[in-house]
């Protein structure tokens, strides 16, 4: 059995921990009171008319940050538009057919304005087109509207070494594609096929959103990326500009009279990010996989301090 002495470090261990969980907690929500106090305020004294702001950066694999944000701006009465900042090279066709699917959604009830400041190619211009108007700078690359498959091959590397790979499968395509393995006449035939339909989709799309003619889609439909000068000529988008002539636009489609302010994503604490696995802390995968191992750890802490204190009935 522990000793009182012992009972009592560990009682005062375990309080010190205790309180300074509570504490970072309650630091973690002192900047958004504050912030949404401040806006509350400036609202009042000057009222501004509310736009959503999102941003899309970086390669397009995962886009479900920005279809929740999508959602929640569409609840919002106070949202009266969005505008959309692209700089990205593109990504995964599914998910960006899925943004341009939400974003066109999100378009019946409020207008969207794109901004393309540095790239908007590939899957990026998929999701772009769904915009009520897509403004770039004139250096701006746009377009490539195009789709590739990439087949690394490292078979020949690991027979070099010694090293031979053998499939066990049913279904005849199962492995095409395959690294570690030729590809045969007939895989690149279906393979080929893949994206051929997929390339199909991507130029209806842009065919349809940008009022294209579908049978002069080898002008702008060869995989090309062009400037924003070459895209205006192209009519791949609407204007030449920069962020004010956005909120320009804005105020024109959403017939807004009064200062815009931009309204961004919000998000949880990191703290609570941190603790619940709430997956716009960096990829879900890690996330969870904190919170559950922070979870773990509290729930430790408290048998720890149970075991200290002895059997409760003797």
């Amino acid at each position: 059995m522990s000793t009182p002495e012992k009972r009592s470090k560990s009682d005062s261990l375990f309080s010190i921990l205790k309180n300074v969980f509570f504490v970072l907690l309650i630091l973690q929500f002192l900047p958004m009171i504050f912030s949404n106090f401040k806006m509350a305020a400036e609202d009042a004294l000057h009222p501004k008319a509310h736009v959503g702001f999102l941003n899309l950066t970086g390669e397009i694999y995962d886009t479900s940050f920005y279809v929740k944000r999508l959602e929640e701006f569409s609840k919002d009465r106070d949202i009266k538009a969005l505008l959309l900042r692209i700089n990205s090279p593109g990504g995964y066709p599914g998910e960006s057919q899925a943004l341009f699917i939400e974003l066109k959604r999100f378009k019946e009830k409020k207008p969207v304005v794109v901004l393309i400041e540095n790239i908007c190619a590939s899957g990026a211009y998929n999701v772009a087109i769904a915009a009520n108007t897509i403004i770039a700078t004139p250096s701006a690359l746009v377009g490539s509207v195009g789709v590739y498959m990439g087949l690394p091959n490292v078979k020949h590397f690991m027979e070099s070494w010694k090293v031979y790979y053998t499939y066990v499968q049913s279904g005849t395509y199962k492995t095409a594609g395959s690294m570690v393995k030729d590809t045969s006449t007939d895989e690149r035939k279906y393979l080929q096929m893949l994206s051929d339909d997929t390339y199909q989709q991507f130029v209806h799309d842009v065919a349809t959103q940008r009022k294209l003619s579908a049978s002069n889609s080898k002008i702008w439909a060869d995989g090309k990326a062009f400037t924003g000068n070459q895209a205006l000529k192209l009519k791949l988008i609407d204007k030449i500009g920069s962020y004010h002539d956005a909120i320009a636009e804005i105020k024109k489609l959403a017939n807004i009279d009064q200062e815009i302010q931009l309204v961004h994503p919000k998000r949880s604490s990191s703290v609570m990010r941190f603790l619940l696995g709430d997956d716009d802390f960096g990829d879900d995968l890690y996330a969870n996989s904190v919170a559950r191992f922070a979870s773990t750890v509290y729930n430790k802490f408290l048998i720890y301090q149970a075991e200290q204190a002895g059997p409760v009935f003797k």
